[in-house]
């Protein structure tokens, strides 16, 4: 079976069986606009193409394996076609009006790899060992299976269009840098008005700070959101909680972050996990303020989501905000982040514990 997202084998297709071009712009729109993910229901479509459609040509390199949902998050966890376990989330984050509270935006956090290759010691995903990066249209995929469950689950807006994922980020499993080239087509198809039609402005790449990619997004003109999961405001620390720093220095990190700021006019977003007793003293505030003092950035503390293979425990409310003021009286823009999924241990650092839970 040929994958639909062979442009060229699309393109074979239609001139062997006589199409007017438009139909594959059809094909394109119910797959990549609509969301469709099954020939057959591709009404617009005379029923003869739909059967020739689906004999020649595969829609899903990921099989649906289960899909769990809570009220704030969907998880669905995917196979692969020699069975390995990929998973992605949707967050509905909802907004507090003054009469009620509506859903205001839905965000897609998708996978690049099967499991991780950075061995952060507050992570457990990476307990299950690094097996592969994935393809790109193993990447797509998750957006169009997201949009898709959405149209299902939620229907249409009041203006009768289809509700979609407006943010996606690259994070879960995870380091997309690593992936590089796969993270940056699916980012083309995802700002590809064929395709998804995305604002760059609502994609984030997600990374631990993998500094020749870094450079190579600036080369490339890929000038999409940044998160980087700093977690710590020295070196010393930082190497002790995520290896990758022994070889990616703190401060040639600065560097290659102001050059991005200074390149691309983007705000830089750190990821910085509350650790209790670890990552959480009032010094370590003061160390981050220096660090980052008149940078164009935003700091996200997140509260470590504790996992039961893992013996870190998350810092308490006190101790985090006493944090945040210190960035705040320090002219830092920050944010105590709320961490969604954590109680079904599928928040960040968490994923994977079902599967670990059985080896």
């Amino acid at each position: 079976m040929k994958s639909i997202f062979n442009m060229q084998a699309l393109e074979e297709f239609r001139k062997l069986h006589k199409l007017q071009p438009f139909r594959i712009k059809q094909i394109l729109l119910e797959i990549f606009k609509n969301s469709v993910i099954d020939f057959n229901e591709m009404s617009n479509l005379p029923k003869e193409l739909r059967t020739e459609l689906t004999q020649e040509f595969e829609i899903v390199p990921l099989k649906i394996d289960k899909i769990i949902e809570t009220d704030d998050t969907t998880k669905f966890s995917l196979l692969t076609a020699n069975w390995e376990i990929v998973e992605s989330v949707i967050m509905y984050h909802q907004h507090d009006w003054s009469w009620e509270t509506r859903l205001n935006r839905l965000t897609l956090c998708v996978s690049t790899q099967v499991w991780c290759p950075v061995w952060c010691s507050f992570c457990v995903t990476w307990k299950l060992w690094f097996k592969r990066n994935l393809s790109y249209e193993e990447i797509i995929w998750q957006l169009i299976l997201a949009n898709n469950h959405i149209q299902k689950k939620l229907g249409k807006k009041p203006d009768n269009t289809w509700r979609q994922i407006r943010n996606v980020v690259f994070m879960w499993m995870w380091e997309p840098l690593l992936n590089y080239e796969n993270t940056k087509k699916s980012i083309e198809k995802m700002l590809d008005q064929w395709w998804f039609s995305l604002s760059k402005r609502h994609i984030t790449i997600s990374t631990s700070w993998i500094i020749p990619w870094i450079q190579k997004l600036m080369d490339d003109g890929i000038e999409v959101g940044l998160a980087v999961s700093l977690h710590a405001p020295n070196q010393e620390l930082r190497q002790s909680l995520m290896p990758i720093a022994n070889k990616y220095k703190l401060d040639d990190l600065m560097d290659i972050l102001k050059k991005y700021i200074r390149i691309t006019d983007n705000r830089i977003f750190y990821e910085y996990i509350m650790i209790n007793w670890i990552t959480d003293s009032p010094n370590l505030a003061q160390e981050l303020v220096k660090l980052l003092r008149w940078q164009n950035c935003h700091v996200n503390l997140i509260p470590y989501n504790q996992n039961p293979a893992i013996d870190y425990k998350e810092s308490s409310e006190r101790n985090i905000m006493k944090f945040k003021d210190i960035l705040e009286r320090g002219w830092l823009t920050v944010t105590k982040r709320q961490s969604l999924g954590r109680e079904w241990k599928w928040a960040c650092w968490q994923l994977g514990y079902e599967k670990l839970e059985t080896i």
